[in-house]
């Protein structure tokens, strides 16, 4: 009985915990780049653990700069993630209001800016879409006490304390057959962040679950320009700190001034959390967030910024109504010249067919069809009579829908992502409460060699292979745990797992348990899935479910904390007193006390840190992440533990301090 208690304490706690980001591209790649730094100082989590029935310096290299500075000679710069590099760009004329606005000395807090005619063009968009939740959803509010689905409080983008901090540079040449006049993109990304205080007057500082990144064309366009340019970012790699500032904004470094100019801005594009459902309203998912993906350009005539088209994302709700333009639809995606670029993954979907405003929830990833948009539009069936033959990734009709969803702005934000965002920033160094050990999404980290191979080959003057795999499994990595993997359809058969683990079809859909799958151990271990229910799902993500199931097997001396707690899928969890090989010490917030805490005003951090009890959790890194729906939590001894996404207080809308 008194494991029963703990185990609901636990959960409920977990849940009051999670109670509680690089935008879509809006392109076919979004995900940031950089040369792989570590995230360390990343995120945290509580670090302590439950009985076996819980359930309940500026110039000094950041990590990735030591790796920058060990760099062969020539590989160039993917991805800048260093705290005291990206504070030194902001100093320098690098900051969102500068950029947002042109203006150098454009204010940082939210309060002035959103004053601006640049910023109320944006926010007012994404007000009016957070609007459109509300009426739609009578139970969504921004209140935790009163509202069962916390919506994001539109107060933020116009609030005192509130700014958007720079996360990541990133060099993104490989998008150069995006654009015919131009040697492919450079990336600024922003975070939403604050500082504000409690009702009792205490300090609360956090990020929130949003990003915007400005895409900005890295012009030239042709082979000179092209080859100069990466051969400028190969010359980053070799600095760090206020060197590397330096360089990069340098008149021959890849942030020149003219470089970062808004005339050359492709496009603005924005992330943000709209609402969350706790796990005790979606029991069976473990919980349910959504995410609205929006881009916007810059008008200069108007002195604005006015919403645009997301790159290969169709509007399905126009184009189902439509049947005429469905066909149209389908005979592009069928013809040869277009199956050739699909398969490369540099494909562009004509304007007629595109939606400005897309939608991507979690937790369950592709399994949910509100991020496959053309798996809600067409059948496989609807692809039977295609030749795939000379292809070299999508060689069946379940391939070509699956390679179409992940070149969409929502199919892409939930391949191998962290809740939706594949960059979310580095943690200060010190920060062992509600931080991330791992701030880039596995997608991202398995994509950077294809991208550095690309640069690398325009740095010499050769012709580079601008083929982009699918974003759930890059060419020629790990097949480790929690790798996708092939279930038997020829599109797939070549993702197999490593030794020792094997391909489960996990939660995907009954009609699709024959195309991709999880790696899994053989045997249960620490933080695997134990509560598997196929997901049943429905153009309408409020009507998605899960098949019921059973708890199931877990390590001795572990047991099974249930998608009902806040656990996707289930996670087995064990004891700090005999970790095994895969496991680390974390922790799990204590629901009553935490709860009670929260209820007084003080900050979640201080909770967090009073209110835990310990637990035996799966280990990860950059190097080893968690499976999808967990992300990499920093524990209080550094290391990483995989928990649930939404027990960070920074990745969900609700329980913040009053903007």
């Amino acid at each position: 009985m008194r494991a029963r208690r703990l185990r609901h304490a636990l959960a409920f706690a977990a849940l009051a915990a999670g109670a509680g980001i690089a935008g879509c591209s809006w392109r076919a790649s979004e995900r940031p780049s950089a040369p792989h730094q570590d995230a360390a100082g990343a995120a945290v989590q509580p670090s302590a653990p439950p009985p076996p029935s819980a359930n309940s310096a500026a110039g000094e290299p950041a990590p990735g700069a030591a790796r920058q500075e060990s760099a062969p000679a020539g590989r160039p710069l993917l991805l800048v993630t260093d705290r005291a590099v990206l504070a030194e760009l902001e100093a320098a004329g690098l900051d969102f209001g500068a950029v947002l606005t042109g203006a150098p000395r454009a204010p940082a807090a939210l309060s002035a800016l959103s004053r601006t005619p640049e910023l109320a063009s944006v926010s007012g968009v994404l007000a009016e879409d957070l609007r459109q939740v509300q009426r739609a959803d009578p139970r969504s509010g921004t209140s935790v006490a009163r509202h069962a689905h916390r919506l994001f409080d539109e107060r933020w983008l116009s609030a005192e304390g509130a700014r958007f901090e720079l996360i990541g540079v990133v060099n993104r040449m490989d998008r150069r057959p995006f654009h015919a006049s131009a040697c492919g993109e450079t990336r600024l990304v922003y975070r939403l962040a604050y500082a504000a205080k409690t009702p009792d007057g205490a300090a609360a500082a956090s990020r929130l679950p949003m990003t915007a990144a400005f895409e900005l064309l890295a012009t030239g366009g042709d082979a000179p320009s092209c080859r100069r340019l990466a051969q400028a970012w190969s010359r980053a790699a070799e600095l760090s700190g206020p060197a590397l500032a330096r360089w990069l904004t340098s008149a021959d470094g890849p942030l020149a001034p003219p470089a970062v100019d808004r005339a050359h801005l492709a496009r603005l594009v924005v992330n943000l959390q709209s609402v969350r459902w706790p796990s005790t309203v979606r029991p069976d998912l473990g919980g349910h967030a959504e995410y609205v993906l929006r881009a916007f350009r810059w008008d200069a005539r108007a002195g604005r910024y006015a919403p645009l088209a997301l790159e290969n994302t169709p509007d399905v709700a126009r184009i189902a109504r439509d049947p005429k333009q469905r066909d149209r639809l389908r005979a592009w995606l069928s013809a040869p010249e277009n199956l050739a670029r699909i398969d490369e993954g540099t494909a562009l979907l004509p304007v007629e067919f595109l939606a400005t405003k897309a939608l991507s929830a979690t937790p369950h990833g592709l399994a949910r069809r509100a991020n496959r948009p053309f798996r809600v539009l067409f059948e496989p069936r609807d692809f039977g009579g295609v030749d795939f033959g000379g292809l070299t990734r999508v060689r069946s009709p379940e391939g070509l829908l699956r390679r179409l969803d992940q070149m969409t702005c929502p199919g892409c934000h939930q391949s191998g992502s962290i809740a939706g965002f594949h960059l979310l920033g580095q943690e200060p160094p010190g920060r062992a409460l509600d931080a991330l050990a791992a701030a880039e999404s596995a997608h991202l980290a398995g994509d950077l060699p294809r991208r550095q191979a690309v640069v690398e080959a325009v740095a010499r003057g050769a012709a580079p292979d601008h083929g982009v795999p699918y974003p759930e499994r890059a060419d020629g990595v790990r097949a480790g745990y929690g790798a996708r993997c092939g279930l038997g359809d020829p599109s797939f058969a070549d993702w197999t797992c490593a030794e020792g683990l094997v391909c489960s079809a996990y939660d995907a859909p009954r009609e699709d348990r024959t195309t991709v799958g999880v790696c899994l151990p053989a045997a249960p271990e620490v933080g695997d899935p134990c509560q598997v229910g196929a997901v049943v799902p429905h153009a309408d993500p409020h009507r998605d479910r899960a098949a019921a199931a059973q708890p199931g097997a877990c390590p001795p001396a572990a047991v099974c904390n249930t998608s009902p707690v806040g656990f996707p899928g289930g996670m087995c969890t064990g004891s700090c007193g005999a970790l095994p090989a895969e496991g680390v010490c974390g922790a799990i917030a204590v629901l009553d006390p935490f709860n009670r805490c929260l209820a007084r005003g003080t900050p979640f951090t201080e909770c967090l840190s009073r209110h835990v009890a310990p637990a035996g959790l799966r280990r990860c890194s950059s190097e080893a992440p968690c499976r999808e729906d967990y992300v990499c939590a920093r524990t209080s001894s550094g290391e990483g533990a995989c928990i649930p996404p939404y027990f960070l207080f920074q990745l969900r809308v609700d329980g913040h301090a009053v903007p």
